[in-house]
């Protein structure tokens, strides 16, 4: 809780540095769907409590610095396996488990005095929203969120060119359902003018009433009054540059990166790592992430010199990885770091079915560790894999964490905020000690 309270002032100071006022975070949602291809490690993890604990003290952090907060997705986006970027997602929830999961950190974001909700679009068929998004339901937005838990903030709706909304309403629908559902901000229509347009319109003929645009009008000059933008919309240079990337902020960044790196199997004790044996590292990722690995490799380099790198893809031929096998053959570690961020797109989420069974048939007679960065599920493509580190993110302060771990010059005592039934549950983590 400690560390949420604080990133979210560290995010929130450099935010109001670089002149924004309004975050679209944190993401509240509660993971408890490995498929989840969109939310996934945007979430604090799979346990509603836990979440709420953490977003609220996230809240918390933010709004002292003066930027307001946004929680969303409401009324929750974990339990789905959908992209909403791509399809209308669907959660199957009933009033009861929304209550009991989805809804609890919602509670607890509006209890510490959150300013903004994002709303989701998400279809909620066991509460009666069958085929339409949460965003232009009066039931969801009105109903459940201002008059049932009390929200008096902004509403916000998500992107509204995604295509759970764009693939069944016109732009001017979309945002003439949106303010009537109660949202207060329409964020990014398809057609800017034509949503515009469209909201005049349904002023004018009495669809939507002056009252009902006066009520968004106050709360958006609300904040602005509250987050001092008004009067200070011009940010200070000299402030930008001694804020923004702050030493202190990157040492909170780097002692949280140690403190995350979970090992979540190690059946052959590889980890840590001799730093003076003969490391092969092969990056999975995908093509145009030129930077993945790069912080990983320059780390274990210089601690292990003996490294020899090597870069894969989802493009990767079955005897282009035949041959890689042959090179990294006999290497006292094979290091496989894995980097498969969420918003992959359609089918992109898992790692390439081929390059998944290269990597589960090398585990099977090498000494292989996958470094997970980003996607901490994918174990489930590889179950022969028998050292498994996680690092939750894909991030370069997160990367030379990884390298330290392996080698052993940090310690390892991350443990798993999520579950995947078969593989390793809620709360695991092998604990190492660092070297001598």
């Amino acid at each position: 809780v400690r560390d949420a309270l604080e990133v979210g002032r560290i995010i929130g100071r450099e935010a109001r540095a670089v002149g924004i006022h309004f975050a679209f975070a944190p993401t509240v949602d509660v993971n408890n769907n490995p498929a989840n291809p969109v939310i996934n490690t945007r979430s604090f993890g799979e346990d509603p409590q836990r979440v709420a604990e953490l977003a609220a003290a996230f809240v918390r952090g933010m709004q002292s610095e003066g930027v307001a907060a946004t929680a969303k997705h409401f009324p929750g986006h974990g339990d789905t396996d959908t992209d909403s970027h791509l399809a209308l997602a669907v959660v199957r929830s009933d009033a009861a488990r929304l209550a009991a999961v989805e809804l609890v950190p919602f509670r607890a974001s509006i209890e510490a005095g959150v300013i903004g909700v994002m709303t989701a679009h998400i279809a909620l068929p066991a509460v009666g929203i069958d085929n339409s998004p949460a965003t232009l339901e009066p039931r969801i937005v009105t109903t459940l969120l201002r008059d049932s838990l009390g929200f008096r903030g902004l509403a916000v709706t998500d992107a509204l060119r995604m295509q759970a909304v764009g693939q069944g309403y016109t732009p001017e629908r979309a945002a003439v359902l949106a303010v009537q559902a109660g949202a207060d901000i329409l964020l990014s229509p398809t057609d800017v003018k034509r949503a515009i347009d469209a909201v005049t319109a349904a002023v004018v003929q009495g669809v939507i009433s002056a009252e009902r645009i006066d009520q968004s009008v106050r709360r958006i000059l609300e904040l602005k009054v509250r987050t001092r933008a008004a009067r200070h919309s011009i940010v200070s240079l000299d402030s930008l540059r001694h804020t923004v990337g702050a030493p202190a902020h990157w040492n909170v960044a780097r002692d949280i990166a140690a403190r995350a790196i979970t090992l979540l199997r190690d059946s052959a004790t590889l980890v840590p790592a001799p730093p003076d044996g003969r490391f092969a590292v092969v990056t999975y990722a995908p093509d145009l992430d030129v930077n993945a690995a790069r912080a990983f490799a320059g780390e274990l380099r210089a601690l292990a010199p003996q490294t020899i790198m090597a870069r894969i893809d989802p493009s990767t031929s079955a005897a282009e990885l035949d041959s890689l096998g042959a090179r990294v053959r006999g290497a006292g570690r094979i290091i496989v770091t894995t980097h498969v961020r969420t918003i992959e797109g359609a089918g992109r989420f898992a790692i390439a079915p081929r390059v998944a069974a290269w990597i589960d048939t090398l585990a099977m007679r090498e000494r292989v560790i996958v470094v997970a960065n980003g996607n901490p599920y994918v174990i489930a493509q590889f179950p022969r894999v028998g050292s498994y580190l996680v690092t939750y993110g894909i991030d370069a302060s997160l990367e030379r964490a990884a390298a330290r771990a392996l080698v052993g010059t940090a310690p390892v005592t991350g443990r798993a905020p999520i579950s995947l039934p078969g593989f390793f549950a809620g709360g695991d983590g092998l604990r190492r000690e660092a070297a001598p």
